[in-house]
């Protein structure tokens, strides 16, 4: 048997009875419960000379409830409400008020310096001692077990902020109450409620940033509280995407790299792409998929956009041409040797025909317009 606690009987009252009935009614509650075992939420008490010695079966570690933190008490506090759930719940199963009557007795403690939780790692077991005793003190707390396995419940609202209080709508927060864990995000006025929270119960919050928990912070909840989170601040990044001549650039595709991750994007109708809800001081990648180019920039929380200037596109010229020209006789004979001058542009070339009249200008752009003129002896053509 593991040792718990040694009390006197000072200043406290056996509801049942007598203090020495205690032990009796210990035993009654083992053999009514020999399946299930839920006699162990009781301590064994051992009389001796006005003093209790307080055992248990369970073997392991003994911690007193006030040795724990504020939310590991929480923990505890839920974990004794299950367990006088199940006592209850195994004891409807007789049929018999007079057993529900003396348990309801039973789970009365003077103070909840009384609770001890027994145990080794994963395995921890609630353990009550005077359980059964009231304290005679005037004015002490009465029914503080029952406050805990039939605690009010209410709403709890948080404001959700950031550093420098000002709102923080979409954030993610973390909860966890009451033994279970909750993901939630603020409304656009920043607010979370969680519905229905157990009065004095522990709620811990925090948020994640590449795995990490930040900002962690423990509440207790009270009715018609108001709560304040602080989250890392987060802002979102408007990129303008424009060409040298500060011509909007539409329908580009680029890859953002950010948080260890790595979405696409399209430049819209004015040119520009938002990503929402950056981590003030997080680096995002920007890289142009046409021409390859990569930029970075650092989100910062008030900056109205950042800018992605692209190179203006040069069209490739059209390939050069030549152009190949035939004097003729005014029989249809080819005119050889003859004089052709051609103008286009700022240029002007002469040109010799062969034997079979022809004569070719080299190197002419598509569309250009040639002024030409064929010169044999004293007449033109």
């Amino acid at each position: 048997m593991k040792q718990l606690s040694n009390t006197d009987l000072s200043n406290i009252r056996y509801i049942p009875g007598s203090p020495s009935e205690a032990k009796g009614i210990y035993n009654q509650l083992k053999a009514t419960f020999p399946v299930g075992k839920e006699y162990r939420l009781f301590a064994d008490p051992i009389i001796s000379a006005e003093r209790y010695l307080w055992t248990s079966e369970y073997e392991g570690e003994v911690l007193n409830i006030m040795q724990l933190s504020e939310e590991k008490q929480s923990l505890i506090k839920n974990k004794l409400s299950t367990e006088i759930g199940k006592l209850l719940k195994a004891a409807k199963a007789f049929d018999d008020p007079k057993l529900i009557a003396l348990l309801y007795q039973c789970i009365e403690i003077p103070s909840l310096k009384d609770v001890f939780i027994v145990g080794d790692g994963d395995s921890e077991n609630v353990v009550l001692t005077r359980w059964g005793f009231i304290s005679d003190t005037p004015g002490a707390e009465k029914g503080i077990l029952d406050k805990i396995v039939n605690a009010k419940r209410v709403p709890m609202s948080f404001k959700v902020q950031y550093p420098d209080e000002s709102i923080a709508a979409g954030a993610e927060v973390f909860f966890e109450y009451e033994g279970k864990k909750e993901i939630s995000k603020s409304d656009s006025l920043g607010s979370i409620t969680l519905p229905s929270v157990k009065v004095d119960s522990y709620v811990k919050t925090y948020e994640k940033y590449k795995e990490e928990i930040l900002n962690t912070k423990g509440f207790t909840c009270y009715e018609n509280g108001v709560f304040i989170i602080t989250v890392t601040q987060k802002a979102d990044m408007l990129f303008k995407v424009e060409l040298s001549n500060r011509t909007p650039k539409t329908d580009e595709k680029f890859d953002l790299t950010y948080e260890n991750e790595k979405i696409e994007i399209r430049s819209d109708a004015k040119g520009e792409m938002l990503l929402k809800q950056v981590h003030v001081g997080e680096e995002v990648g920007v890289f142009h998929n046409q021409s390859g180019k990569q930029l970075n920039f650092i989100c910062e929380a008030k900056k109205e956009y950042y800018l992605i200037v692209l190179d203006e596109e040069i069209k490739p010229e059209a390939p050069l041409h030549d152009m190949k020209f035939q004097v003729l006789e005014p029989d249809g004979s080819a005119s050889a040797n003859t004089e052709i001058t051609v103008k286009f542009g700022n240029q002007t070339r002469t040109l010799i025909t062969d034997s079979e009249g022809y004569a070719i200008l080299k190197d002419v752009k598509p569309g250009t317009k040639v002024d030409v003129t064929a010169k044999k002896e004293n007449t033109k053509k």
